[in-house]
């Protein structure tokens, strides 16, 4: 993927897009995994691993952080997507 600072804004975005806050949050948890050489042996796995590997390691921990932060969720009505 382009070297781009904000990528994984872009990334998070489509991720809830095509997913729903809930899946896309699980796949950035798996995501996470990679970053930290943990892979979660999950459902979402293989679409982590994809993502970590064309993300690469800074965008990809970017990305995990961006879900955790409590400021980037939605509100109640809209995370049960």
């Amino acid at each position: 993927m382009t070297e781009e600072p904000d990528l994984f804004r872009a990334v998070a975005a489509a991720l809830v897009e095509e997913h729903g806050w809930t899946r896309a949050t699980l796949i950035a948890t798996a995501v996470r995994g990679h970053v930290y050489d943990r892979p979660d042996p999950g459902p979402y796995r293989d679409e982590a691993e994809t993502l970590y590997r064309r993300l690469g390691w800074e965008q990809a921990a970017l990305l995990a952080a961006w879900f955790r932060d409590s400021r980037n969720w939605p509100t109640t009505s809209h995370r049960r997507k």
